[in-house]
């Protein structure tokens, strides 16, 4: 079956820290999703391989986007469960035609650049390790959602219509905007704005977009929205906890 326009599928684990990243993404999704949009999110112990495949079957989606933790030749799901393999031809061909947007570490190593090999039509993540902020609850502050404010940018874009080359643009665009926001915005005086603003330098310069920059995934999108915080949400707080994690672990290459 075809890739189909306008059919997102979107992975959203939440062990092992994978909350983080998950919390925001359902966020963003909820903000700037379309009518003639067909959406599918599988959250928690849904976002395993076996209803990856079949929602891939089934929904036949032009874009998967997920969180998982990562190595330069694996992604993972729920529960570190591998998913996908640089070296194992059927796995890749389930990518085949689809743009790809994984928020993981090191899987732009090898696994990004065999995807395309195997018939992606864009990949989009990360050469190193992608850091983030632990010191809240998910998705409770800006602060621990910033570097996937900025991550997920990109989905945000396709959603509204963009093509995978304007939507790269409008993501490295936000992790200006929230760098700024740490520096010299109202986040300067947050006790950790330093470490912050770090984190998102070291991921946008790690980074990578490999693939079309042409490809609308959703063009008769007809919104404009962009996930924004929520203003009541304030950010001089002490933190219980502080902390700092990255989207690696220990799986088999």
């Amino acid at each position: 079956m075809p890739v189909l326009l306008n059919s997102f599928l979107f992975s959203e684990p939440m062990a092992h820290y994978l909350e983080y990243g998950s919390a925001v993404l359902r966020q963003i999704i909820q903000a700037n999703k379309q009518p003639s949009q067909n959406i599918t999110e599988l959250v928690g112990v849904d976002a395993n391989p076996e209803r990856v495949k079949q929602e891939l079957a089934k929904s036949s989606p032009l874009v998967y986007a997920g969180v998982g933790h990562g190595s330069e030749s694996v992604y993972t799901l729920e529960c570190t469960t591998p998913f996908l393999h640089a070296t194992n031809p059927d796995e890749l061909a389930l990518m085949k035609e689809r743009v790809v947007n994984l928020c993981s570490c090191l899987t732009a190593t090898a696994l990004g650049p065999a995807l395309i090999d195997a018939g992606a039509v864009a990949y989009l993540g990360y050469k190193q390790e992608f850091w983030f902020y632990t010191g809240d609850d998910p998705g409770v502050t800006r602060a621990v959602q910033s570097p996937f404010l900025a991550e997920f940018q990109f989905v945000a874009s396709l959603l509204q219509g963009k093509s995978t080359g304007e939507a790269r643009q409008e993501q490295l665009k936000r992790y200006d905007e929230e760098i700024a926001y740490w520096v010299t915005g109202d986040g300067k005086n947050h006790p950790s704005a330093p470490e912050l603003a770090n984190i998102l330098q070291i991921n946008k310069s790690i980074s990578v977009f490999l693939g079309q920059s042409t490809v609308s995934p959703s063009p008769s999108a007809g919104g404009v929205l962009a996930f924004e915080i929520n203003p009541a949400i304030t950010f001089g707080v002490a933190f219980a906890s502080l902390g700092y994690i990255i989207y690696k672990t220990a799986i088999a290459k």
